[in-house]
């Protein structure tokens, strides 16, 4: 079942910004049996996005024309949590976020996962997206698999600059 769009985001969302939506939905698979619903929403401060799980449907808002990166995280808001294997937080989610992308559609850094880390995103996604795999996989044992993920991802950054 594909998202539908409110009716304000059907008028300010362009057709090319509601296919990327979907491209993105795609990369979702326990989202494809539910209702859920997009909508707009106008400027406020910083926040491009946000998501509603816990309503019937569940809803996500965007502005328009927002990153691949904002809209699959707003998306994995909507997973996490429910028995789903992705814990909630923002942190979390961008984690899993960061894991699940396709790297060439991971377009904007992850605000949450790299706010105290000096990272070349572009240069070191493949890199920050494996060590988000690994992380997963750590936290199945340990769950201090944030701390040992932000460690590793400075000492990537720290490698970044020697070069």
């Amino acid at each position: 079942m594909p998202i539908e769009f409110s009716r304000r985001a059907e008028q300010v969302f362009s057709p090319a910004f509601r296919a990327r939506v979907l491209q993105i939905y795609s990369h979702f698979p326990e989202l494809q049996d539910k209702r859920i619903v997009c909508g707009s929403m106008r400027r406020r401060g910083w926040i491009e996005g946000t998501a509603t799980g816990w309503t019937s449907p569940p809803v996500f808002r965007l502005q328009a024309n927002v990153s691949n990166y904002t809209i699959a995280h707003e998306l994995t808001h909507l997973v996490q949590g429910n028995g789903s294997g992705v814990p909630h937080g923002e942190v979390a989610c961008d984690i899993w976020t960061v894991d699940r992308m396709p790297a060439e559609l991971l377009d904007q850094r992850p605000y949450y996962l790299l706010k105290n880390c000096r990272v070349d995103w572009k240069q070191d996604k493949a890199a920050v997206k494996e060590l988000c795999r690994q992380a997963i996989e750590i936290r199945k044992t340990q769950r201090t698999y944030i701390v040992w993920l932000q460690g590793q991802i400075k000492k990537l950054g720290k490698s970044s600059r020697i070069r």
